[in-house]
């Protein structure tokens, strides 16, 4: 849904353990959006911001793509609108289930990291407003981000892997099925985040993402949740693509 990033003459291009990397110009813009705010709205904290962004994407993408090399695909990562993609293969279920997994996984263990400095060192926490904003940043965008990218809905982490194992087991019709369990997934999202905004606007507490303190000891979990309104947004397009694209199935 999403489609693939064309290349300008604006990209940056580098390279990180050998695989290259391209940037597309519409990543910083889609990033600068995303951690702007009401209370972020000084330079710094957004510089501060984009590159906290630029560092947890880049750490889930090198999940997929050092896992593709290990296949022995040369993957290339591009990062476009409100994260990117490692470019990738016709594996084999297992190895593309692993691939899949690599990104959430390295997404996760970063929240681990930024989790521990957050939770042994809170006078480093603390120590200015651009580190404790940089801290959230972080935490948000490699717990929320990566919990929401195992959704089992394409083209997200999540659908690849519930794809992959469809097919796999070869049920009967499993593009159509793939399809069902999208729209189901997509569309439940959606709901829920509609829930939470209304529960929001009424001045009742519903969090995106139900964490229990426990799990986040010393964060205030509140603070690392997702607007609803870009759950009900970006799922509901998922819902209306993946509709769409039933619709043709039944069709043919």
């Amino acid at each position: 849904m999403f489609g693939m990033a064309g290349e300008t003459e604006f990209d940056v291009r580098f390279q990180i353990f050998g695989i290259p990397v391209r940037i597309h110009p519409v990543f910083w813009l889609s990033s600068a959006w995303l951690v702007w705010g009401p209370a972020n709205r000084r330079p710094e904290l957004i510089f501060i911001g984009v590159l906290c962004v630029l560092i947890s994407v880049l750490v889930h993408e090198l999940g997929h793509a050092l896992m593709a090399r290990r296949f022995g695909y040369p993957s290339e990562i591009v990062l476009y609108f409100l994260g990117g993609y490692a470019t990738s293969t016709h594996f084999s279920t297992w190895r593309r289930v692993k691939v899949s997994a690599a990104g959430p996984g390295a997404g996760l263990v970063l929240f681990a990291v930024t989790w521990a400095i957050t939770y042994f060192s809170p006078d480093l926490f603390f120590q200015s407003p651009g580190f404790e904003f940089a801290m959230y940043i972080m935490l948000f965008a490699n717990l929320v981000w990566n919990i929401m990218n195992l959704v089992p809905c394409l083209p997200l982490d999540g659908g690849n892997i519930m794809a992959a194992l469809l097919y796999h087991y070869r049920i009967r019709s499993p593009e159509t099925v793939v399809r069902q369990v999208c729209i189901a997934s997509s569309g439940f999202v959606a709901l829920w985040g509609t829930y939470c905004f209304q529960q929001n606007s009424q001045g009742l507490p519903a969090n995106v993402i139900p964490l229990p303190s426990w799990m986040v000891p010393g964060i205030n979990v509140d603070a690392i949740q997702p607007d609803p309104k870009f759950l009900i947004i970006m799922f509901g397009l998922l819902c209306a693509h993946h509709v769409s694209e039933y619709n043709n199935i039944r069709r043919y």
